[in-house]
């Protein structure tokens, strides 16, 4: 698929491990898209803002600290969600693991497949799936969860989705640029006493702009 859209490709450091990232770099031109469909349109409606194109501090934060937890073993079970460009996605099946990228929109997992075959030669395994409403057959060993913590009106339904599709003894990697209001939202699950949480941050210089991200880490133990 040819995407109308000017593209960049480069090769990111995590930590060691080598991977080659394309993005987009007209982003503006997404987001025209979107407003030209009309408010009547249910993309406008829902609000189905293109954030999947960029490059965010908080994925190049949660792939550092798969490669640096030694956090992935062989084919463990990983589901990534919002995951367009699909960073963590991508290392954690760079270092063997068996990955499921979704997302809630088509096009990044079809412009993913760029990034994927940039990277791994191991097949691709996608899924457009809405984590607010996740399909009941998706169980996972370790969910990553890259900067969906962006809107409060998304905080009850991330909780639900980590009750729905985690394993027993299972694992959530979540990684957010240290919002204000996603303060509570930690707290909360801080709190939880179905999970164990280690809270640790990580400074990330990406184009020029270095972001304290906040890195969830949450053990499921009920």
């Amino acid at each position: 698929m040819t995407f109308p859209y000017q593209t960049k490709t480069v090769t990111l450091d995590l930590d060691g491990l080598a991977v080659t990232l394309t993005h987009i770099t007209n982003l503006d031109e997404l987001l025209d898209a979107l407003i030209e469909k009309g408010e009547d349109h249910e993309d406008y409606r829902d609000q189905r803002i293109p954030y999947w194109a960029d490059l965010w501090h908080s994925a190049i934060a949660l792939g550092k600290y798969l490669v640096r937890e030694k956090i992935i073993q062989p084919d463990l079970k990983v589901t990534e969600i919002g995951c367009g460009l699909g960073l963590p996605g991508i290392v954690a099946g760079m270092l063997s693991a068996n990955v499921l990228m979704t997302d809630y929109l088509a096009e990044p997992l079809v412009f993913l497949k760029t990034n994927w075959e940039q990277n791994s030669k191991a097949p691709l395994q996608t899924l457009q799936m809405d984590w607010r409403q996740p399909a009941k057959e998706v169980q996972t060993d370790l969910l990553l969860a890259s900067d969906v913590a962006y809107e409060e009106r998304f905080f009850a339904d991330l909780e639900n989705a980590f009750k729905l599709m985690m394993r027993p003894g299972g694992r959530i990697i979540l990684t957010e640029p240290s919002r204000t209001m996603a303060k509570e939202f930690i707290s909360k699950l801080g709190e939880n006493p179905d999970y164990k949480l280690r809270l640790v941050t990580d400074d990330v210089l990406w184009d020029g702009v270095t972001r304290t991200v906040n890195i969830l880490d949450l053990m499921v133990i009920n």
